[in-house]
């Protein structure tokens, strides 16, 4: 878990880190990078996920959306504080019709040592899929959560910064496991699990698998176990199927990545197999704090 009495947002073990990534023609990148930095100070801890956090990641703003993502361990006192500013309320979270961008909130009130101690106890009981998958996404948004690392997103158009923000980021080995999660899930549309599964693939070739990997080592073994088996679902022993989600796809890029490509992230499940053995004590920003 978390050091409660360390600062927020934990440091990166790779120091200062900033990142720039190109506006789009619509110019939502900036209007996604600016409401983030209009928001308030006195928010409650959250960290910045989803498409647009897989774009600072990837140093490229290959899909751009009106919607992005964030994950807090206070979401309703978050979206009061946000509609207090004059936001909008929607299905899962808020509108920020200033930007013209809408930003969706995740639960992650819960820790993970209570959350992989659920999990635990609920392995032997009748669960539905919809119930695993919940208690799935519950851990991944907590690990993302706590091992987020502060992180400056510049947004440049033609040479110059038209937009900044300092905030927390989820790591990419964070972001790969809520995006396998996320593809796996039955009630996840089509074109969403085509861009979760291209996501995951452009993170893991760029990143590599022991990075992505070593992102991953502090999470509790019961999820590590189910991002092995989503991995291996989608780029193992299902990797012809996805390579046909994504043929019949619309993004941009994707048709050209084939089977034997979508492979390649299998490598994944062995780099991930020696943090299957233990828990680690502590997460990245534990022991940060600690060689201070």
């Amino acid at each position: 878990m978390v050091n409660v009495d360390a600062p927020w947002p934990p440091p990166s073990r790779y120091g200062e880190r900033s990142v720039a990534i190109a506006n789009d023609r619509r110019e939502v990148v900036r209007r996604s990078v600016e409401s983030l930095a209009d928001m308030p100070e006195d928010l409650p801890r959250a960290a910045l996920v989803g498409g647009l956090a897989v774009m600072v990641r990837l140093y490229e703003s290959h899909r751009v959306t009106t919607d992005f993502d964030e994950v807090t361990d206070a979401r309703d006192t978050m979206i009061d504080l946000l509609l207090a500013r004059g936001a909008v309320r929607t299905a899962n979270g808020v509108s920020l019709p200033e930007f013209g961008v809408q930003l969706d909130l995740i639960d992650a009130a819960l820790s993970l040592k209570d959350l992989a101690a659920i999990a635990e106890a609920a392995a032997a009981q009748p669960l539905t899929d919809l119930e695993r998958g919940a208690l799935q996404l519950a851990l991944v948004s907590r690990y993302a959560l706590e091992t987020a690392t502060a992180t400056t997103i510049l947004v440049v158009d033609q040479g110059e910064v038209v937009a900044r923000v300092a905030l927390p980021v989820a790591l990419a080995g964070s972001l790969v496991a809520m995006k396998v999660h996320a593809a796996t899930q039955p009630t996840r549309r089509t074109d969403k699990a085509a861009g979760d599964i291209y996501d995951a693939y452009r993170l893991v070739r760029a990143w590599g698998p022991s990075v992505i990997a070593d992102d991953l080592s502090h999470a509790p073994i019961v999820m590590l176990r189910t991002v092995v088996d989503q991995i291996a679902q989608l780029y193992v022993t299902g990797a012809e199927r996805s390579a046909r989600q994504l043929r019949a796809a619309s993004m941009p890029g994707v048709q050209a990545v084939d089977a034997d490509d979508l492979e390649a992230v299998g490598e994944l499940v062995a780099a991930i197999e020696p943090f299957l053995q233990w828990d680690a004590p502590v997460v990245p920003a534990e022991r940060e704090e600690a060689k201070r």
